[in-house]
């Protein structure tokens, strides 16, 4: 895969379409079905019951979140978790899970601290960070890092 360029899968006829990256800011369409590809620009609230497809479907890197409102960490996260989301749009998604709210996504992954992240590309799980990072830079840098990995 080149670096200009990002695979996004359509939610219509789920397959796969390499987008450059000038085209991400406008509507690209599918090549196959000619629907509009979705590509997000903020986090979305993951629902129980469609997490696992949206994990499957992502095939570029995905960044999983696991916060809590009371948490401390988690609002300080929170900007930097956003401008990753909107300045890596098309190569990196990023989901949230309100742990209070949905106990079961909770106990499903085992979570202990909040915030809690997990990277995952083409579906696999490739790391899982429990508690906040030393430094908001950090995190920055290790999604750089994963986004930016590829293995021959």
């Amino acid at each position: 895969m080149s670096d200009s360029s990002a695979i996004i899968r359509c939610a219509n006829c789920l397959i796969l379409n390499r987008v450059p990256q000038s085209k991400l800011g406008g509507n690209p369409a599918c090549g196959n079905c000619k629907v509009t590809l979705q590509i997000p620009s903020e986090p979305m609230y993951a629902k129980r019951d469609s997490l696992d497809r949206s994990i499957a479907h992502w095939a570029e890197t995905l960044l999983l979140e696991f916060t809590a409102p009371m948490c401390l960490y988690c609002k300080i996260f929170d900007p930097v978790v956003n401008n990753l989301a909107r300045e890596r749009a098309g190569k990196l998604k990023v989901m949230k899970v309100d742990i209070e709210s949905d106990v079961y996504l909770a106990q499903r992954f085992k979570i202990e601290k909040t915030p809690t992240f997990i990277v995952y590309r083409n579906g696999v799980e490739l790391i899982r960070v429990d508690g906040p990072p030393k430094d908001k830079t950090d995190l920055v840098k290790w999604v750089d890092n994963l986004i930016n990995f590829s293995a021959l």
